[in-house]
């Protein structure tokens, strides 16, 4: 509520607020607007290879309050349809945590497998 202007409530504005929280994590590497199947994720978070762990995230922004589940699950289909794990899988990651997250405003919806 202190940090986020709903100003600023643009798709590329959320995605890069994302990654910035995520850079933080000791012992992953997080990469941002990669191609990857069938088009560009947008944000990747891998373990060390011989961990085998990816987790990729889609961003969606949602323009009211009542389309956040909607536009999540549009995001987490995306992962999906788009193919990104792909390239992972052929540099042997095996295990994909995925989530497709919306934000509308201040508030955000994420969804899971």
């Amino acid at each position: 509520m202190e940090t986020v202007s709903f100003f600023d409530y643009k798709e590329d504005y959320y995605h890069g607020f994302t990654a910035e929280l995520l850079k933080m994590m000791d012992g992953y590497l997080i990469q941002s607007n990669r191609e990857s199947g069938l088009g560009r994720r947008d944000i990747i978070i891998r373990s060390a290879p011989y961990e085998g762990v990816a987790v990729i995230i889609e961003t969606k922004v949602a323009d009211t309050y009542a389309q956040l589940e909607e536009k999540a699950a549009e995001a987490f289909a995306q992962i999906e349809e788009k193919q990104y794990d792909a390239e992972l899988r052929l540099e042997g990651y095996h295990t994909f945590i995925k989530f497709g997250i919306a934000f509308f405003k201040k508030l955000c919806k994420a969804v899971s497998d």
